[in-house]
């Protein structure tokens, strides 16, 4: 007989971590990110703290992995028959991507804007905007993190198959491209609040889908 133990341990570390996360991400949006400490989770997910720092040395490492949860869920409330973005390390060919993606540029570009639109005015990340500036523009400057390479994949993805079915996008490297328009979008998302004004968030959304549109030559 077969025992269930490793599956009963992995998911009895996920609800822990879960627990955790979701613990920090109402501290934050309540107390603010300052004040969020490590004590603050385990006081309020009832996660003990020394084992929180088995699966965070510190409170920056465990934002960080909010962080990538938010993108997650945001990727996933923009349109739930994208890919997983969790598959960082699998190539996302056109061949792998569900009927409902885009299927042109221009689905594509709605797509990205709607994307951009829902993380520009997300609670969580206008907190780290606010509060954890040193953090995020650690992963404009100096790196790439987890979420960022995973959001990059699922572009390659949408692109590769957008390249295929659009003759506009003819001869364009999905993966040169994936890479350049999140970077521009990270940026102007993160941000969006000093433009406004003149940027309002409707005419926000409009520049940008103009920016993609011109970067894309439609």
């Amino acid at each position: 007989m077969t025992s269930s133990a490793p599956a009963l341990s992995t998911d009895r570390t996920a609800g822990t971590r879960d627990r955790a996360l979701t613990a920090a991400h109402t501290s934050i949006l309540e107390i603010g990110a300052t004040r969020t400490t490590m004590v603050e989770v385990a006081r309020r997910s009832g996660v003990g703290r020394t084992t929180l720092y088995r699966h965070w040395p510190d409170i920056t490492a465990l934002f960080a992995d909010l962080l990538t949860r938010e993108l997650t869920a945001v990727v996933e409330r923009v349109d739930p028959a994208l890919p997983d973005p969790a598959l960082r390390n699998s190539a996302l060919h056109a061949s792998a991507l569900p009927d409902s993606a885009p299927g042109d540029a221009d689905e594509l570009v709605e797509l990205l804007c709607t994307f951009a639109d829902e993380v520009r005015a997300d609670p969580l990340l206008d907190a780290f905007r606010r509060h954890e500036s040193d953090m995020l523009s650690e992963y404009v400057f100096h790196r790439l993190g987890t979420s960022q390479r995973r959001l990059i994949d699922v572009l390659r993805g949408l692109l590769a198959q957008a390249i295929a079915t659009d003759p506009r996008l003819a001869g364009r490297d999905a993966d040169r491209t994936a890479t350049m328009l999140f970077l521009a979008i990270q940026v102007l998302v993160l941000s969006a609040p000093l433009a406004d004004p003149p940027l309002d968030p409707a005419t926000w959304r409009t520049e940008l889908h103009l920016l993609i549109k011109g970067y894309l030559g439609l």
